[in-house]
Order: C-alpha cells, then sequence, then structure tokens
C-alpha cells in the first residue's frame, strides 16, 4: 500500500476538543517550517512544503466541518487527501512520504493530543515522526508528545563481537604493564 498513516477517532468528540484541534491546525498551516528549518528538525525532504486543498490545488480547508488537505499536484507532491472529520471515523493516509508528510505528522499529534478517543497506526517510525512533534513543541503546543503507536526507530549503531577470553587477557597484561603514575607534565 506504501508509506501510509491509518487513524480512527472511535467517539465523537466534543465541540471544546475540536474548537481547540482546529486553533493549532490552523496556526500549524499558517508557520509552516521552510525546507531550511525542515532540514535542520532531521526531516528527510528534497523540496520545501506546498500544502494545498483536498485535490491538491485550492486552500486547504479547516472548519468546524473538517479538516482536509494535501501537497500540491503542480509540483508532483501531492498523493492521498488528510481527512479528518469531528465524528466517529476511520481513514488512512498514504503520503508516499511526499514533503506534505511533515504536516500530516503534525496534525496527527495534535488530534492525538486534543481528541481523547484517538488511534493511530503508522508505517513511520519515530526518526520520521520526530521532526514533526519538534515542530508542534516548539511553535504551537508544548504539551505535544510522541504519540505511543509509533514504533521506535532502529538503531544503525553497530555493536561489537564481545571480547574473548584471551583478548580480556592481552588486556590485562598491557594495563599491568603501565606505570601507575601520571608524569608532572600532564598538570
Amino acid at each position: 500500500m506504501g508509506y501510509t498513516h491509518k487513524f480512527q477517532i472511535t467517539r465523537r468528540p466534543t465541540q471544546e476538543n475540536w474548537a481547540h484541534l482546529m486553533f493549532d491546525v490552523e496556526h500549524l498551516i499558517k508557520t509552516l517550517p521552510s525546507y531550511h528549518e525542515l532540514i535542520n528538525l532531521g526531516a528527510d525532504v528534497d523540496k520545501g512544503i506546498i500544502l494545498r486543498g483536498p485535490m491538491g490545488d485550492k486552500k486547504p480547508i479547516c472548519n468546524s466541518r473538517k479538516i482536509a488537505f494535501n501537497g500540491d499536484t503542480s509540483t508532483d507532491s501531492a498523493c492521498e487527501t488528510f481527512l479528518l472529520v469531528p465524528k466517529v471515523m476511520s481513514e488512512s493516509c498514504k503520503t508516499a512520504r511526499q514533503p506534505y508528510d511533515f504536516v500530516v505528522c503534525a496534525a496527527l499529534v495534535l488530534v492525538f493530543l486534543h481528541i481523547p478517543y484517538f488511534v493511530l497506526t503508522s508505517d513511520g517510525d519515530t526518526n520520521d515522526w520526530r521532526p514533526a512533534v519538534s515542530w508542534v513543541r516548539q511553535h504551537i503546543n508544548p504539551a505535544a508528545v510522541m504519540p505511543s503507536a509509533v514504533r521506535e526507530a532502529k538503531s544503525n549503531l553497530t555493536t561489537e563481537a564481545p571480547l574473548k577470553l584471551a583478548d580480556t587477557q592481552a588486556l590485562s597484561l598491557y594495563f599491568a604493564n603501565m606505570p601507575l603514575t601520571v608524569p608532572d607534565a600532564y598538570f
């Protein structure tokens, strides 16, 4: 299916919760990071975000009935529409890792923060989500956290094999022959 986020609202949100979410998503849309800010956040993008309406043109929608946006079709940076409505719903949004994925992740972080009955699964891991969580925390709502359903990124660190007995004995001999005092020149 491709790089996708799946989400559900399992109980209708209150008007107050939806109003707080709309306020924060509107703020997110107005304060999108520049390409250089995305790079500094650690986002894996090759161009900046151009956010459009649900069909990849016009303006994003954020009102009392729905939140809907996409990437820009004119620059081939659109995929599936992100759609959220204030009722019980189940939806998915395949972004194909286009730059607007940052906004999808940030919006889902805000949903996680404001809507109590929200369930999320994502093909992304913490490395994919960290730039959006950081941006939301710094610029929109300091209470934002990494959604618990986002899996931990695999480490790129390689582990060394444990030392063998012969290696530890050689190290013991090496350290045993070292002088125990440090010359005065080091002080």
